[in-house]
């Protein structure tokens, strides 16, 4: 007869070794289905006060377009030393997907075109534009992540780029437990060297959700699976003629003024105080006055990009109102309290949208063109005159 000793001594290292067994043949099944213009797994690793964060030294592809993360974790093929010289002004670029680039090659992205423009303008100056924007931020994880870097970059401007949706399930920054330290750590080796982890991922979720019935677990998992179509869209959209620059038309502002939208939206007032009246308002007010607070203190010096963008008529080629200037309105005057705050909003309705891909959304080629240069012009007029007059960069 078996004692329990002898079948737990038997039967353990038995079902450990079968287990071992199992998790290396559906690795090695993974990683033989994988598709090498993926790139390696990893894109994203797990951090324990952000969530998430992108990985440094990443080659791979995210919604359809090559894409290379550098040591600092900036999008950017480039690598940096974090001493500046004497003529160095560093802008650093927080945002989410926007400003990251989501669909644009990288010689596209906003960030990239703004930096072109000040070497343009100021070729003496030895101007670093860093994309420190990751897909999916809201605007507490940005201010979290400046928290993080921002001794060590040592920013002479930090923009930070606003998108409406940032306004979603933003947190109080804390610093994390012993434990849940340790857990992200373990979680972001695990992501970046396993092939097969999201599949157990997926596998775990999906049983959660089914004995559970939390509509949470649900969401995670529909989250998952938009993450995973943009990391395996792998067709090279930076052959798309949609990314690239080309001359476009500029309306004035007489032509703005009789723009009619037959079929549009009629404005509608009361937009931000249904804004204020979500939920999710009084936490990205939060952040944002943590922001301006930094600024106050003389910390960085932040400026707020708000990337929004007019509506399409549905019965021509304009971009109109729509009701939406009001809220435009209305973030600029929240953000631009006590901090510099610009919006691409007006600049938009003075162009066509058929010259302008996936404006209203992902934007590429023009549409980030034309970020760019409002950009631009807000920082040499606004932010950056003191460069005007010195080749030797700005102080923090």
């Amino acid at each position: 007869m078996r004692t329990p000793g002898k079948i737990a001594f038997i039967t353990l290292p038995a079902f450990a070794a079968a287990a071992l067994a199992l998790v290396v043949a559906v690795e090695a099944w993974v990683r033989l289905s994988w598709d090498p213009h993926r790139g390696t797994p990893g894109f994203f690793l797990t951090d324990a006060v952000r969530g998430q964060r992108l990985a440094a030294n990443y080659t791979g592809w995210f919604a359809g377009v090559p894409v290379h993360i550098n040591s600092l974790e900036l999008r950017d093929p480039r690598e940096y030393p974090l001493p500046k010289r004497s003529n160095t002004v560093r802008i650093l670029v927080l945002g989410d997907s926007v400003t990251f680039g989501h669909g644009s090659v990288y010689e596209t992205t906003y960030p990239y075109l703004l930096e072109q423009r000040l070497k343009r303008w100021r070729p003496d100056v030895d101007w670093q534009v860093w994309n420190a924007a990751v897909p999916g931020y809201n605007t507490s994880q940005e201010l979290a992540q400046l928290l993080e870097v921002g001794d060590r970059f040592h920013p002479d401007v930090v923009v930070v780029g606003f998108f409406e949706n940032d306004l979603i399930d933003n947190h109080p920054v804390r610093q994390p437990g012993h434990v849940h330290s340790i857990a992200a750590r373990v979680l972001s080796a695990a992501r970046r060297h396993l092939y097969s982890l999201e599949l157990y991922k997926k596998v775990y979720l999906t049983a959660r959700w089914r004995l559970s019935g939390s509509n949470e677990y649900r969401r995670r998992l529909e989250h998952m699976g938009s993450e995973e179509a943009l990391l395996a869209t792998a067709s090279d959209a930076s052959v798309l003629p949609q990314q690239q620059l080309t001359p476009f038309e500029r309306m004035t502002d007489e032509q703005v003024r009789q723009v009619k939208c037959i079929y549009g939206m009629t404005p509608n007032p009361a937009v931000p105080a249904a804004v204020q009246r979500d939920a999710g308002f009084p936490a990205w007010l939060e952040t944002v006055r943590a922001f301006q607070q930094l600024t106050r203190e003389g910390r960085y010096r932040i400026v707020f990009f708000a990337n929004d963008v007019p509506p399409i008529c549905p019965d021509g080629d304009v971009f109109y109102d729509g009701g939406s200037r009001a809220l435009d309105t209305f973030y600029l005057r929240v953000l631009g309290d006590g901090t510099p705050a610009v919006s691409s909003y007006d600049e938009f309705l003075h162009v066509r949208p058929s010259q302008m891909p996936n404006a209203t959304a992902h934007p590429i080629g023009n549409a980030n063109a034309l970020k760019a240069g409002v950009l631009f012009d807000f920082l040499r007029d606004r932010v950056l005159v003191d460069s005007a007059h010195s080749s030797h960069g700005m102080q923090r």
